[in-house]
């Protein structure tokens, strides 16, 4: 009867992701986020909960499940017909929200201001704190979902495929707001899922390359400008590398504070235009054995390291080596990353001297760095679709927008990005290249979307934490390392369409 009534996708198992990442530019010292992030993708196998386990460790009965997380989706017009509360009468919305304190200012503010001129829907901020995931699944199962939820652009797609998840697609042309979803491979990769789309793009984080100004003036080295190229990349790296009396500076970091992971390489592994899958959305072919991709981890991770031209992980485990801290010239980060350079909650008071620009090119002269978009769906539980897609609307606004800028976190279209969060970005913490930012969205790049089922994702997971593992301590060079890790990344692709079949 299960198999009846669910897709085959949903009585698979199910890959709870557990990340406690957050893309924001308010609080964030690394303990609270890559740490967490960093802890889930190193150990290899992601947690797994087949549909049984789950039900059983959150007590809910197979029946009721069906019922709960199974309901077919509905368009947006069915879905209110269903309504159980007439568009005259109160609607009230339940909008999940990041358990961090930030989120709660950002969406207290965007609740109050949004009940300004829509009186007739209450709106409740729910926050999720420590597995926000794990609370969203178990808030499908037990059919108490929130209307509106808040997801990561590689995340959500399992979802989707299980049907808790509204198709926007009808909602977003009747009331003309196809200009809200910039036309771009990345921003559809992060949006869309089989032709529809579930998810809008609230607020977003384009990696950029960071730059401590001091470093390279004391080195006589000149600025990066944008369009500079992979071997320029190289040479500056290794130049701002350097000891003074007992004091190590690097050229380089592999991440603000940790250890760098697969989106943080994407740029440099893409830079002649090779793609490392087939496909970046649910690809069948691994083709991570390739010139570029091993010269590129080669450098940047192994050699790196071996030549102090990067702090390697038991360096950083000791903690006070970043550009934060002024021993570092350059490092990817997004922009996340800038309260710890300027400002009150800055590591050295006041701050760093320093900018960013967009990641260096090679022959193509494309900037592939990862652009990650982040924004809302409808739960298909939602009695009120509705009412939720009016607050969603407003989130899209010039107002909203400018709520999510004020709170700390960049605007969800890169012309957001230059008109409202860019000044406020720029005066709070002291940089001047904003659209080194706004760039990365319109240029940027996806390192992978799967669905349900598959360990790998954007950050890692599986054989591709396990190569990064290895090169980072150093234990292969990638010539090896790269061909090893391929044969099994490809043979989770195969089990992964096997599963499909």
């Amino acid at each position: 009867m299960v198999a009846q009534l669910c897709s085959k996708g949903f009585l698979q198992q199910c890959y709870i992701v557990t990340l406690s990442y957050r893309y924001r530019l308010v609080v964030e010292p690394s303990e609270l986020t890559e740490v967490n992030m960093r802890t889930w993708v190193n150990s290899g196998n992601p947690t797994r909960l087949t549909r049984r386990s789950f039900l059983k460790r959150s007590g809910i009965g197979v029946a009721g499940l069906m019922l709960a997380a199974c309901a077919p989706g509905q368009a947006p017009a069915a879905a209110t017909q269903q309504s159980a509360q007439p568009a005259s009468e109160e609607a009230a919305i339940r909008l999940s929200a990041w358990g961090d304190v930030q989120d709660a200012d950002v969406y207290d503010a965007m609740t109050k201001k949004f009940a300004e001129t829509n009186s007739s829907i209450k709106v409740t901020v729910e926050q999720y704190p420590g597995g926000y995931y794990e609370k969203v699944q178990a808030n499908f199962a037990a059919g108490t979902s929130a209307d509106v939820l808040y997801y990561q652009g590689w995340i959500w797609q399992a979802y989707a495929e299980n049907k808790v998840l509204a198709p926007l697609n009808e909602y977003i042309s009747r009331d003309g707001l196809t200009d809200k979803f910039p036309a771009t491979e990345n921003y559809a990769n992060s949006t869309q899922w089989h032709g529809d789309t579930y998810m809008t793009p609230s607020d977003v984080g384009s990696l950029v390359i960071y730059y401590n100004k001091d470093i390279f003036d004391q080195q006589g080295v000149e600025y990066p400008t944008k369009g500079w190229t992979w071997d320029q990349f190289k040479e500056i790296i290794q130049r701002l590398s350097f000891e003074e009396g007992d004091t190590r500076f690097y050229g380089w970091a592999q991440a603000g504070g940790w250890s760098g992971a697969y989106a943080r390489c994407v740029s440099f592994m893409r830079r002649n235009g090779h793609l490392e899958w087939d496909s970046v959305v649910e690809p069948k072919k691994a083709l991570w054995d390739h010139e570029d991709i091993i010269s590129a981890l080669q450098f940047i991770i192994y050699d790196a390291i071996e030549n102090n031209w990067s702090p390697g992980p038991e360096v950083i485990t000791g903690g006070g080596v970043g550009v934060d801290t002024g021993r570092v010239a350059m490092v990817m980060e997004g922009p996340w990353y800038l309260p710890r350079l300027w400002g009150s909650l800055a590591t050295m008071q006041p701050g760093i001297n320093f900018d960013v620009v967009e990641p260096p090119v090679g022959d193509d002269g494309k900037n592939y760095n990862f652009s990650h978009v982040h924004g809302h769906t409808i739960s298909t539980q939602s009695k009120t679709p509705d009412a939720s897609w009016e607050l969603i609307k407003f989130i899209l606004s010039d107002d909203g927008q400018k709520i999510i800028a004020d709170g700390g976190r960049m605007c969800g279209t890169p012309d957001n990005i230059d008109q409202i969060w860019g000044k406020v970005a720029s005066e709070a913490y002291n940089f001047t290249n904003v659209e080194a930012f706004s760039n990365g969205m319109r240029e940027g790049a996806t390192p992978l979307i799967q669905g349900e089922g598959s360990p790998m994702n954007a950050y890692g997971g599986g054989p591709i934490t396990n190569l990064w593992d290895t090169l980072l301590g150093l234990q292969k060079p990638a010539a090896e390392a790269v061909p090893e890790a391929n044969a099994e990344i490809q043979r989770l692709l195969d089990e992964y369409w096997q599963a499909r079949a």
